[in-house]
């Protein structure tokens, strides 16, 4: 029974040691990037780990350093915590960007465009006369990083990873015959009038606009929407629903 009570002693020991190194972790470390976009991730995850402290020691550096405890999901803080600070500070642009597309939710490729500052900056424009909501978006901070762009700089400037949604205006520039693209798969220079566009519409699922070198390499893709259909069990139990109604 006393071995008992020392263990039990023991645990709550724990716990409060646990608490204590995740407690100085998150009033020091986190900001409000993190509190606003993993805020239940926080909380939970800190919970546990003070619950259930001893399977903490299988892995010790989640406690030297409780980041990836409270990450949250998709690294959605570190993203637009990277977007805040583009946004303050971004880096030095010429008269040429080369572009990656970013392989984040749906969308992606494996092309490398380079395109002229001026034809991104229009067709950016021309997107934000139609929704002129994106300006608070990442589109409005490209726009003003476009915007001080220094003309004399001829080398291609890369576009920061933290600008992942540029595939918009990168595929409206390319269908309008524009940019030098790269196919990284074949590892060859494409000519614009070579892109095949392989665009779907409709379709169950998602649905994607695609511009493809000869070979059918994916070079962009665009997810334009998504279907849901449901099962047939379920349309037929709807369909029986509605017949009795």
């Amino acid at each position: 029974m006393e071995f008992i009570y020392y263990l039990f002693i023991s645990y709550l020991i724990g716990v409060v040691i646990i608490a204590a190194r995740l407690g100085w972790h998150m009033v020091f470390r986190l900001d409000k990037f993190d509190w606003h976009w993993a805020k239940d991730e926080i909380w939970m995850n800190s919970v546990v780990c003070m619950l259930l402290w001893p399977l903490m020691l299988l892995k010790p550096r989640n406690l030297v350093d409780p980041s990836k405890l409270m990450a949250g999901s998709y690294d959605a803080a570190a993203r637009f915590r990277e977007e805040a600070r583009l946004w303050d500070n971004p880096p030095p642009c010429g008269k040429f960007i080369r572009y990656r597309p970013h392989k984040i939710v749906a969308s992606g490729g494996d092309g490398e465009f380079v395109f002229h500052s001026s034809d991104v900056e229009e067709a950016i424009l021309a997107r934000l006369q139609d929704h002129p909501h994106l300006a608070k978006d990442q589109l409005g901070s490209v726009l003003k990083w476009l915007r001080q762009r220094d003309e004399s700089i001829a080398e291609p400037t890369p576009v920061p990873d933290g600008w992942w949604k540029l595939h918009d205006i990168a595929d409206d520039v390319l269908r309008k015959g524009r940019g030098e693209i790269r196919c990284l798969t074949c590892n060859q220079e494409v000519p614009n009038n070579l892109l095949r566009q392989n665009d779907m519409s409709g379709q169950p699922g998602w649905n994607f606009n695609q511009l493809r070198c000869p070979e059918g390499h994916v070079l962009l893709s665009v997810e334009t929407m998504h279907i849901f259909v449901g099962s047939r069990k379920s349309t037929e139990s709807d369909q029986d629903n509605d017949s009795t109604s």
